[in-house]
């Protein structure tokens, strides 16, 4: 690796750890709606009227439905939460979970800013009822491909041809 690829993955981690800070900046509520807008560009149709009046303090911070086919559509639950310092564990997937049932969703999402414990990993796996796990990093990644309110930046580097001597 020379020192122009160190310099652009640097700028590459600056990004994501700047992203991660603004986020954990946003109030709750705005990081529910950036958690529901950044589910919604990977197809999930949110239920805008269910997500912000019904589910406020309840749980779930969004609710969608995903069209896997032409036959079946999905109800999925979003849980956002926002923590500089603390890991979601295993009672937060349960306590979701519960509250996925209490609304008939067959499917989950848990968003943080943070990261996700050892048994919290296991048990989103457990169960029926699957819940996807999106941590920081992940955030991150989705961000850049869905480029949400991101600008992508092409920059050029110096072939070889450059430096070799006649």
């Amino acid at each position: 690796m020379d020192e122009t690829e160190d310099v652009d993955n640097a700028d590459n981690e600056n990004w994501k750890s700047e992203l991660i800070d603004q986020l954990n900046s946003f109030t709750p509520g705005k990081f529910e709606s950036f958690s529901r807008l950044l589910i919604s560009k990977m197809g999930v149709k949110i239920d805008e009227k269910r997500g912000k009046i019904e589910f406020h303090d309840h749980g779930i911070d969004g609710f969608g439905y995903f069209e896997s086919d032409e036959f079946r559509t999905t109800r999925v639950a979003i849980q956002s939460k926002k923590f500089a310092n603390n890991s979601v564990s295993e009672p937060d997937i349960d306590k979701f979970r519960g509250v996925m049932d209490s609304f008939n969703a067959e499917y989950g999402i848990f968003i943080t800013t943070s990261y996700f414990t050892d048994s919290a990993k296991k048990k989103a796996v457990q169960g029926s009822k699957s819940v996807t796990l999106v941590d920081g990093r992940r955030i991150a990644e989705l961000v850049a491909k869905y480029q949400l309110h991101v600008t992508p930046v092409e920059t050029f580097t110096l072939d070889d041809y450059y430096f070799q001597k006649d």
